[in-house]
C-alpha cells in the first residue's frame, strides 16, 4: 500500500512539475506580442526561454520510455514555439568568413566598444589602449560603422581623430557631457558621404540615431542604439555568475537584482516603441544595428525587428553570444538589414578589448544579384 502510495506521489509530482514549465513555455511563445510595460514578469520568462526548451525537450526524452503520450504533448508544445526557438540557434555551416569583401557588397560593423576602456568583465584582464581599439576596428575594413558606449574624451585619446584618418564621415551628437568632459553615446562612421542625419532621444538621455549615406548610386539608411543598460554591480554581476554555475545559493542581493531587472525591462518596452517608430522614418533601403541588452525572444526585439532579417541567423552558427560575462547564451547585440537585402556573409570579432563582441556582416543589395551572376 505505502509502495504504491509513494508511486503515485513521484507521478503526480512529475506530471504537475512539467505542466509548471509547459505553462511558463506557452507563456514564453506569446512574448513577441506581449510588451514587457503591461506585464513586466514575463520579461524573466523570456530570458529562461532558452532553457525552457531545454527542459521540455529533456521532459520529451523522459516521457517517450515512461508515457508517450505525454511526449506527443510536449512535442507539439515545441511546435507552438517555433517562432521563439527560431532566433536563438544559427543552424548555418560555420564558413570561414572572407576578408576580402564581394562584389556589390557593403560590410558594417556594430560594437557595443565599452567606453573605450579596453578590456572585457574579466577579472584580471589586460588594459587595451585606444590606439589598439581602434585598430582592431580598423581592420576590419567595412564601409559603416556603428558603436554604441563610444567616447571621444577631450584630453588627448582623441579618437575620432583616429577613425577619422579612414572614415572622413560620421554622426556623433553625443548625449552625456560628464566632468572629464568626455562625450559618451552611439556614432557612425562612413566611407560614403552622409547626405541627412536624425535623433531621437530616450528618457534616460540615451538615443537612436540614423544616417542617410550615398553609397554609389544608392542611399542607404543607417541606425544605430543603445537600450538601457541593467546596471549591475560587479558583485551583482559576481552572484549571478555563481548561480548559474550552480556554486552558491540565490544570491544575497536578489530583491536588488529584480528591482534593477523590472525597471529595465519596462524601459526597454518604451524604447522600443520610440525606435520602432523612428525606423518607419525612412523611404531608403534600411540597416538597423544596435545594442539592445535584450534575449532575442523578449517583446523588445521582435518589436524592433518586424520584418527585417536577423543576420545572425542568416548566416551565423550557433548560439551567437556577443556579451562577453554570464550566460553562454546572451546574444543582445543585432544587425537587422531590411528584405530589400540579401546577408552574405557574418562574423563574430573578439579581440578582447570590450566586455561586447564585434559584429561584422556583409550585405548586398538584392537587386544586384543579377549583375554579380553576370560576373
Amino acid at each position: 500500500m505505502k509502495k504504491n502510495w509513494f508511486r503515485r506521489f513521484i507521478k503526480y509530482t512529475l506530471v504537475l512539475a512539467n505542466v509548471i514549465i509547459a505553462i511558463l513555455f506557452l507563456i514564453g511563445c506569446l512574448l513577441p506580442w506581449i510588451p514587457a510595460k503591461k506585464f513586466w514578469v514575463f520579461g524573466f520568462i523570456g530570458i529562461a526561454m532558452p532553457y525552457l526548451v531545454i527542459l521540455i525537450f529533456l521532459w520529451i526524452l523522459f516521457w517517450s520510455f515512461v508515457k508517450r503520450v505525454f511526449a506527443i504533448f510536449n512535442l507539439l508544445f515545441l511546435c507552438l514555439g517555433y517562432k521563439q526557438i527560431s532566433v536563438m540557434f544559427a543552424w548555418n555551416t560555420n564558413d570561414t568568413f572572407k576578408k576580402t569583401k564581394a562584389n556589390y557588397n557593403v560590410r558594417i560593423v556594430s560594437w557595443n566598444i565599452g567606453n573605450m576602456n579596453g578590456r572585457t568583465q574579466k577579472f584580471g584582464a589586460k588594459r587595451h589602449s585606444v590606439d589598439e581599439i581602434i585598430s582592431s576596428l580598423l581592420k576590419q575594413n567595412a564601409d559603416v560603422i556603428c558603436l554604441q558606449e563610444y567616447e571621444d574624451c577631450k584630453n588627448g585619446c582623441k579618437s575620432v581623430e583616429l577613425i577619422k584618418k579612414k572614415y572622413p564621415y560620421y554622426y556623433f551628437p553625443g548625449w552625456v557631457f560628464g566632468i572629464h568632459k568626455h562625450a559618451s553615446g552611439n556614432v557612425i562612421f562612413s566611407k560614403y558621404p552622409i547626405t541627412k542625419t536624425d535623433s531621437s532621444t530616450f528618457s534616460n538621455g540615451e538615443n537612436i540615431i540614423s544616417t542617410s549615406i550615398a553609397i554609389n548610386e544608392d542611399t542607404v539608411t543607417l541606425f544605430t542604439t543603445h537600450l538601457n543598460s541593467y546596471k549591475f554591480s560587479r558583485n551583482e554581476f559576481n552572484e549571478i555568475n555563481e548561480v548559474i554555475k550552480e556554486e552558491v545559493a540565490p544570491p544575497k542581493n536578489l530583491k536588488g537584482i529584480i528591482n534593477k531587472m523590472r525597471k529595465t525591462l519596462i524601459s526597454h518596452s518604451e524604447e522600443a516603441e520610440i525606435i520602432a517608430k523612428f525606423l518607419d522614418k525612412t523611404n531608403h533601403s534600411s540597416i538597423f544595428c544596435g545594442d539592445l541588452n535584450e534575449l532575442p525572444n523578449n517583446n523588445a526585439y521582435w518589436q524592433i525587428r518586424k520584418d527585417r532579417q536577423d543576420a545572425f541567423l542568416a548566416k551565423g552558427s550557433g548560439f551567437g553570444k556577443t556579451f562577453n560575462s554570464l550566460s553562454t547564451i546572451l546574444r543582445i547585440d543585432y544587425i537587422m538589414p531590411d528584405e530589400d537585402f540579401e546577408v552574405t556573409q557574418f562574423n563574430l570579432v573578439d579581440e578582447e578589448m570590450s566586455d561586447h563582441k564585434m559584429l561584422v556582416a556583409d550585405l548586398m543589395l538584392k537587386k544586384y544579384q543579377a549583375e554579380k551572376t553576370k560576373n
